[in-house]
């Protein structure tokens, strides 16, 4: 039999889990060596993580005591934060190491890996659950086992190319470094999940909109790219003729990320305009009224300079890259259009955002959201061999 048991897929998705853990403990142990400080919890703080954290616990502490403050950091984070702030009576960054790193490191992660596997699933089941040869599960399971490892990859591919943030790289990927990102990518990759499984069972109702509206918009309200998503499913919806559906959506993310708009109100002036003001960069070109320097045009072609001078391979290599996720992506559009584009814009919209952020090249955390995207429609583009993508019989809406 070609396809694995629902028994066995979830074994696998427990033992993926428990790999992840030991993988983890390795790492708190310096295996790989990676300068872990503080019992193995919170890395050697010489990269670029420093000054972030400082801001997500500045404005989390501003919040504990019910006082907030103006600060760059986006709320949601800080949210999160406040009440272990608020608990321990932490009075920096390093008293709450410990537990963001274990609910990071250990909860948000595995979590992660249960929901790739799920949406790769959702997705090779479009249309009647026959896709790819009846292998929905094994490649399921695959595209979990390839996001579970896909930090130490990364990391070798770096170290073999001699990149200097190699291993401050390493420690954003494998999220336990105090930041965004990570809540972020939970609430994100939740949210995309519930979307193509309500899609899938046709059941995409006023509610389950509504529910998905809301964890996109938190996701958007920790991570400020993350609000591009928000009009995206909003037409998606509209294109699939679910009018009171995008009421809901829209409603209950108006809801969820006014109290931003509010704050940048307050402290800046304007809803649009958000805290990375406070910190003006200057020598990066065009700057922008909504996040100042941190965001130009100009911001590509440094991207584009500094991966050629630190990782020239990638340049090479990347075209290859792009034709495999191209081809993925097609071998789904021919089945499934709605889909292929979710699937298509949820990769590309956070890479087109953040190459026009400053330093986006050294900073590969910004990429996290479009993780299981590229995963899936690398699954996708697997040789025919390995099964095809079966053709909808009746619109499931």
């Amino acid at each position: 039999m070609n396809n694995l048991t629902k028994k066995t897929f979830w074994w696998g998705i427990i033992g993926l889990v428990i790999l992840r853990f030991v993988l983890v403990f390795l790492l708190m142990n310096n295996i790989p060596f990676t300068d872990m400080q503080f019992d193995g919890f919170r890395p050697n703080f010489g990269g670029s993580y420093w000054p972030d954290e400082i801001h997500y616990f500045q404005l989390a502490q501003s919040f504990a005591k019910l006082s907030p403050a103006p600060n760059v950091a986006n709320l949601g984070y800080p949210l999160f934060l406040a009440p272990i702030v608020y608990f321990t009576g932490a009075a920096g960054p390093e008293d709450i190491a410990k537990i963001v790193f274990i609910i990071q490191a250990f909860l948000f992660f595995s979590l992660a890996i249960i929901l790739v596997g799920l949406i790769n699933f959702e997705i090779l089941s479009a249309g009647g659950g026959s896709a790819f040869g009846g292998k929905n599960r094994k490649l399921s399971l695959l595209a979990a086992g390839l996001f579970t490892v896909y930090p130490y990859i990364l990391f070798g591919i770096l170290k073999l190319a001699d990149f200097p943030r190699a291993i401050p790289a390493f420690h954003y990927q494998m999220w336990i470094v105090i930041g965004a990102d990570y809540l972020s990518a939970i609430l994100l990759y939740s949210g995309f999940y519930l979307f193509i499984k309500k899609f899938n069972d046709n059941k995409l109702g006023f509610l389950s909109a509504a529910i998905i509206g809301a964890l996109i918009a938190a996701a958007a309200l920790t991570r400020v790219a993350n609000i591009l998503y928000l009009p995206l499913l909003f037409l998606i919806l509209l294109w699939l003729k679910k009018y009171r559906e995008s009421i809901s959506f829209s409603f209950a993310a108006f809801l969820i990320y006014l109290p931003q708009w509010i704050y940048n109100f307050y402290f800046f002036g304007s809803p649009f305009t958000y805290g990375y003001r406070i910190q003006e960069l200057s020598g990066h070109g065009l700057e922008t009224k909504i996040l100042g320097g941190w965001f130009s045009f100009n911001n590509v072609l440094i991207f584009f300079e500094r991966v050629w001078l630190n990782l020239p391979a990638l340049i090479w290599i990347l075209p290859i890259l792009i034709l495999i996720l191209i081809l993925g992506f097609w071998k789904l559009f021919k089945q499934e259009k709605h889909l292929a584009i979710i699937l298509g814009f949820w990769a590309l919209l956070n890479i087109g955002f953040y190459i026009f952020f400053v330093d986006a090249q050294s900073q590969l955390r910004y990429f996290i959201p479009s993780i299981p995207p590229l995963i899936i429609l690398f699954i996708l583009a697997l040789p025919p061999k390995a099964g095809t993508m079966p053709v909808r019989t009746h619109n499931p809406l």
